[in-house]
């Protein structure tokens, strides 16, 4: 890229990262013979920060919800700095925002679940946006292709679950599956259970029923509903399911 050019995003790089009068007049500043018009200028800034602003809020309902609007615009404000307008698409802006929480939670007092739930409500997005296709048929028990694992220290399925009735997620290790059903094209999510944890392993290592119902003690019909009922889901795809 030329020096000119380069200098030119660049100054405008620092504008969109903080759009107002006095950022604007160091713009044309930094280019004295630009005969853009103002109005426009700022027009455009405002436009792509509020459109960050709006992907956030999308987003991390649930976070904002948490933190409180004071806090909340305060992380928005300064994860704006960071600059994340980069990608075409424009939800990825909000792609970095649960590292910054997570690097922002302490300094800031935030509550300590909030970089937990922002991670798990990025990947509720992601997977649901996820462009692996769900194969038009299987051959044997397979795992969703768009299934995620997260791993934290608190009850978050129980708590993004609650609602309105929702207050603070329970202290305590959970592994979280996430996936986008095959059909209905949403995001499921739920704690790993021991029944959800052997279908998945099942489909994973191609085991059969005979041979689970065999290694375990568990009863066949009970293992067969269990393969059934996580199918449903979208969990695991079944041939002809």
């Amino acid at each position: 890229m030329k020096p000119g050019l380069k200098h030119f995003f660049d100054s405008m790089d620092a504008y969109l990262a903080r759009p107002g009068a006095e950022s604007l007049e160091r713009l044309y500043a930094e280019h004295p013979d630009w005969d853009a018009r103002r109005t426009r200028v700022a027009v455009y800034g405002d436009f792509v920060r509020g459109h960050v602003r709006g992907v956030l809020e999308k987003l991390y309902p649930l976070v904002r919800g948490a933190v409180g609007p004071e806090a909340w615009g305060a992380l928005v404000e300064d994860y704006t700095l960071t600059r994340p307008a980069r990608h075409h698409e424009l939800n990825h802006a909000g792609e970095g925002f649960p590292a910054f929480v997570a690097d922002a939670a302490a300094p800031r007092g935030l509550p300590a679940f909030v970089s937990a739930l922002a991670r798990f409500e990025w990947t509720d997005f992601a997977v649901f946006a996820s462009a692996e296709p769900p194969p038009p048929r299987v051959e044997r028990l397979t795992a969703n292709p768009t299934l995620v694992v997260l791993e934290h220290a608190f009850r978050l399925c129980a708590y993004v679950r609650a609602g309105s009735a929702r207050t603070v997620p329970e202290a305590g290790e959970e592994l979280a599956l996430l996936w986008r059903h095959p059909g209905q094209l949403v995001t499921f999510y739920m704690e790993a259970t021991p029944p959800a944890l052997l279908v998945l392993k099942m489909a994973v290592e191609g085991l059969s029923v005979a041979d689970v119902a065999a290694a375990t003690g568990m009863p066949e019909p009970d293992l067969r509903e269990a393969v059934a009922r996580f199918t449903r889901d979208g969990l695991v795809l079944a041939p002809g399911g």
